[in-house]
């Protein structure tokens, strides 16, 4: 697919990492992630995307706009590392050790990355990445909109103060898998399997206005959250099947303090 784009993004240099790797610590980070590109990229190509919904739509929205944010459900990532990649998009991902092996990875699929996280260097981060997005060039933010820990399908702010900063639309997008490996984990992640039938829909673009007040993003953030949940229900009834990762359905529902 055709999408607007930009050259590779080099972040600036940053002071030394924190943390030391072993040797074979350095060998796993030098081969693993194009090993592990390898077989991410073999496995999301075995399935066949039968639809894609608005998607020309995005498409159109993304070159008027010069970019956009793309939120998704930690959930749903495993798709769209693959397909998201080949859209260059730009991920905030964490400077921890563990960062460093998902940053590779991250690179070798396509992806762009700034570094930090909620408790290193994130501001500096997410202002670096609200910069990058200003540019113009067709720039796309990814955010795992409820990652990394969740509550599950509850979207964080990060993504509506990004579009606030920058003017750029918030495009949410779902996918599901008629037949899928579901890991008993916070979110009930999971993977199609291979040679299954996938499909993919592309939200309604949302707007979020500069001077929006701290009530505006609020109820913002709740209609992208409900977006995303209506489509994940969607894709999940799409061959008839039942929701996976729901709050309410097959995971508690959260408690207030985390909505």
């Amino acid at each position: 697919m055709t999408q607007a784009g930009a050259g590779p993004y080099c972040r600036p240099m940053m002071e030394p990492l924190p943390y030391r790797f072993s040797f074979w610590e350095k060998l796993l980070l030098k081969f693993g992630p194009s090993i592990a590109a390898f077989l991410l990229r073999l496995w999301n190509r075995s399935c066949r995307v039968v639809h894609r919904e608005h998607e020309q739509r995005e498409l159109d929205t993304v070159r008027k706009c010069g970019g956009c944010v793309y939120p998704t459900w930690h959930q749903r990532m495993f798709y769209f590392y693959y397909d998201f990649g080949s859209r260059h998009v730009t991920m905030m991902i964490s400077r921890s050790k563990d960062g460093e092996y998902a940053n590779a990875l991250a690179l070798k699929l396509g992806f762009y990355s700034v570094r930090g996280s909620a408790t290193r260097e994130g501001k500096r981060a997410m202002h670096e990445l609200i910069d990058l997005l200003k540019t113009g060039q067709g720039r796309k933010a990814g955010m795992m909109a409820d990652g990394p820990k969740g509550p599950p399908r509850q979207l964080k702010m990060g993504s509506i103060k990004i579009a606030r900063e920058t003017g750029l639309p918030i495009i949410p997008m779902m996918y599901g898998a008629r037949r899928r490996l579901v890991f008993k984990s916070w979110d009930r992640y999971f993977l199609p399997r291979p040679f299954t039938k996938i499909v993919v829909l592309h939200g309604e673009p949302v707007f979020v206005p500069p001077d929006a007040d701290d009530a505006e993003c609020e109820r913002l953030r709740q209609l992208i959250t409900d977006r995303l949940n209506e489509m994940a229900d969607r894709c999940d009834r799409w061959w008839g099947g039942e929701p996976v990762g729901k709050p309410g359905f097959d995971l508690p529902l959260p408690a207030p303090s985390e909505t």
